[in-house]
């Protein structure tokens, strides 16, 4: 095998259970001893390389990454660049990537600074620009690569629509079968179409997200399927690429504020363990994490607000305990951002422990709000997701009740394209539709003028 667990593993998130166990056979993706999540962690002390060492590499790699005609993933993807961080013992002939990554970061424009009304440095990271349209590309080609170079021959997921694309798309390059199980009726056209054209099998079930994801856990734990979840903390490993991204156009530091919206936990878990890593490499200082949920998802913004009471009375004990006691799961509601439409995520441990370091917080936006936030980004010029416009009007929210403080930096994770969502963002926007009876010059013309 290409890499071994004394190189990469796999640890229990449970710092009091300790558990570690090899990456390369694991199946079920619980410790058996606690039942938590892992996390993968690997020797770097190996590599024998400190940070000036590695911003030399990643920065040259960078400035030659649409110039490079030898498709070597280091350089053609804005996630495999970072290598040496994300899997670095994995061969680079066993990689399948599809170029993904390489997402620009943008200044917030006119409009939505407007919007947001208050004198700070907003910047938005389009991580829809990608080979599927999501952020889920991200951790979609390390988990594949490692599905592939271990001799998985078939893999199935839990979707809302975004991770049924990566795992659709990623598992057929790399010569995988894809299956993926969606709650029927709660994806749009677009979500659903994707699978397909990648030649997934989809399996509709009745029932939300929550549902799926349950009958998924029960397959890999009963039936050994490998999963393409965050489950699989493979997907984590290749979304840190954010932060490492975020830090190299900030000329490796880190801005005050990363925020992005929080649906089964995946990518808040991520940019926590990103931004550990560069801790551990010599990063001064991280960002604030501010996870943000809809009003009709919240399970984990209504738990945290529940744990700051509770732990104002009792300081004693730590703010993450007071959290995981006051965690329920709810039953999510109706919302426009069904891509974080989820009651249960399965990676809440994962997102309360990255929070909690990073000193950051959660805001719970509206419907009315997070669509008009989506509004707003339209009239700049670009097109997001729903679920990015819950992060939108997360920082707004931030702003108006002191957590973000003027001349602060913040950089919004946009985790999809609004092209997955083109009938909810019309509905919304209909009234600027004018519907003629004839087809008169002159009425046309009076409209334009205006």
């Amino acid at each position: 095998m290409s890499f071994n667990k004394n190189q990469t593993w796999l640890a229990c998130i449970n710092k009091k259970c300790n558990h570690k166990t090899d990456l390369l056979n694991e199946r079920k993706f619980r410790c058996p001893n606690c039942n938590s999540l892992y996390d993968i962690e690997h020797d770097f002390s190996l590599l024998n390389k400190d940070f000036n060492d590695y911003k030399k590499i990643f920065d040259e790699r960078a400035s030659h990454a649409t110039g490079n005609i030898k498709n070597d993933p280091r350089y053609t993807s804005g996630v495999w660049r970072f290598h040496e961080w994300i899997m670095p013992f994995l061969p680079v002939n066993q990689i399948v990537s599809l170029g993904e990554g390489n997402c620009p970061i943008i200044k917030a424009g006119d409009n939505l600074k407007k919007w947001i009304g208050a004198d700070i440095n907003l910047f938005i990271i389009l991580e829809g620009m990608t080979p599927t349209g999501s952020f889920k590309d991200y951790g979609g080609t390390v988990l594949m690569s490692i599905a592939k170079a271990i001799g998985i021959r078939a893999v199935a997921c839990a979707s809302t629509g975004d991770t049924s694309a990566m795992a659709a798309a990623y598992a057929t390059s790399a010569g995988i079968k894809c299956v993926v199980v969606l709650p029927r009726g709660h994806t749009t056209s677009t979500q659903l179409a994707q699978p397909l054209v990648h030649g997934a099998r989809i399996i509709n079930l009745p029932g939300d997200f929550d549902d799926c994801m349950s009958v998924m856990q029960e397959l890999i734990k009963d039936h050994n399927i490998y999963p393409a979840n965050s489950l699989n903390p493979a997907r984590i490993e290749g979304h840190q690429a954010t932060v490492f991204q975020i830090a190299q156009a900030f000329e490796w530091s880190l801005p005050d504020w990363i925020a992005l919206p929080i649906g089964n936990g995946s990518n808040c878990s991520s940019i926590g363990k990103g931004m550990k890593l560069l801790e551990k490499f010599g990063i001064k200082k991280i960002s604030k994490i501010l996870g943000c949920q809809s009003e009709a998802a919240n399970p984990l913004a209504k738990s945290f607000k529940e744990a700051k009471l509770n732990h104002k009375k009792n300081k004693q004990e730590s703010f993450i305990n007071h959290w995981e006691e006051s965690y329920k799961p709810i039953q999510a509601g109706t919302t426009s951002a069904t891509a974080a439409r989820i009651g249960n995520p399965v990676s809440r441990t994962k997102v309360m422990r990255e929070i909690t370091h990073s000193n950051g917080t959660i805001q719970t936006s509206s419907e009315y709000d997070l669509n008009n936030a989506v509004t707003q980004v339209g009239l700049d010029g670009h097109f997001v997701c729903p679920q990015t416009g819950t992060a939108l009007a997360g920082v707004r929210n931030a702003v108006h009740n002191g957590d973000i403080k003027k001349n602060e930096t913040v950089v919004v994770v946009s985790t999809a394209t609004g092209l997955k969502f083109t009938d909810r963002a019309a509905k919304n926007l209909e009234k600027n539709i004018v519907n003629l009876k004839t087809c008169d010059t002159k009425t046309v013309a009076a409209i334009i003028k205006k």
